[in-house]
This record gives structure tokens, C-alpha cells and sequence, in this order.
């Protein structure tokens, strides 16, 4: 076995599993578009690994989102975990949030990659497909949606909502 990946919809993660990366599903309150960066034409959510300064997950999830992104976060959820197995390694989590955005500030340089990152808003399932992260994916998106109609009351943007860039 190469590696395995398995999308787990609770929170928190098991005891004694490390949480190495921490990711955002960002929305946007007015449309319920979510945010996904573009890296040179590849798509990613806005988020990292988690650092010692950190003083918890959620000072991750605001750390990340504002260095790759420069997302203010007016409030944010866990929405679940992946469980990564990969040959050789203890198995490890990467924890997803769901987000609310409060605003963007103009684009910038990462500290950690001096690369500046594009910005566009999406609908969720349409940021299922940039991303490519397969059903695994998807289902991590709809787990984000439903958390936010549940918690924000958004209306979530559908499938082939009109792209839009972030300025």
C-alpha cells in the first residue's frame, strides 16, 4: 500500500494521532462562495502546518489563512479530519475548518514561500473540482457547506456560480 487517505466527519481527532496540517474552507457571507488559492495554476485551500508558536489549531487556521491569503476569519468550526497512512510513517491527521470571513486585505508575499498566491471565489462544489482531491475531497466540501448553513445560516453558492477573483 502507497498511502491511503480516509475523510473522517467528527471532531476531535483520536488522542495520540499528530495533527500536521490545518486547512480552511473559507466563505464568503454574502454569496457562500468559498475562497481557493491559485499557486501557478494549481488550486489549494488557504492553510499549514501548525507551529510551535501556535497556541492551538485555530491560531493555525488564522496564522495560515492570513500568510497565504491575507483572510481576516470572523469565526470559524472544525468540520472533521483526514486520517493519512503513508508507508513508513504513524498515521497523521490533517484537520479541515470551516470559516467565516470578516475581510481580505490586498494580496501579498507568503513570509514562509515568498510566493504571492491568487485568490478566487467559487462555489464549494466547483472548489471540489479545482482542487481534484477526488470524492475525498468533495466530501469535505459538502461537510463544510452543511456546517455553514447550520452555524451561519449562508445560502451556499451552487455548482457553476460565476468565478470571481478576490482582489
Amino acid at each position: 500500500m502507497e498511502g491511503a487517505i480516509r475523510w473522517v466527519e467528527q471532531w476531535p481527532p483520536p488522542d495520540g494521532l499528530k495533527v500536521c496540517q490545518v486547512y480552511g474552507v473559507v466563505f464568503d457571507p454574502g454569496s457562500g462562495a468559498v475562497v481557493v488559492q491559485d499557486d501557478a495554476g494549481r488550486g489549494n485551500l488557504p492553510g499549514g502546518t501548525p507551529e510551535e508558536s501556535d497556541a492551538d489549531l485555530v491560531a493555525t487556521l488564522r496564522r495560515e489563512c492570513y500568510e497565504e491569503s491575507q483572510l481576516h476569519l470572523a469565526d470559524w468550526a472544525p468540520v472533521g479530519y483526514q486520517l493519512v497512512h503513508e508507508d513508513g510513517h504513524d498515521p497523521y491527521v490533517q484537520a479541515r475548518y470551516a470559516a467565516l470571513l470578516e475581510h481580505a486585505d490586498p494580496i501579498a508575499p507568503d513570509p514562509c514561500t515568498g510566493r504571492a498566491y491568487g485568490r478566487v471565489w467559487v462555489s464549494p462544489a466547483d472548489a471540489a473540482a479545482l482542487l481534484d482531491w477526488g470524492q475525498c475531497g468533495t466530501a469535505q466540501l459538502d461537510a463544510a457547506a452543511r456546517l455553514a448553513t447550520e452555524r451561519w445560516g449562508l445560502t451556499i453558492a451552487a455548482a457553476g456560480w460565476e468565478r470571481r477573483e478576490l482582489p
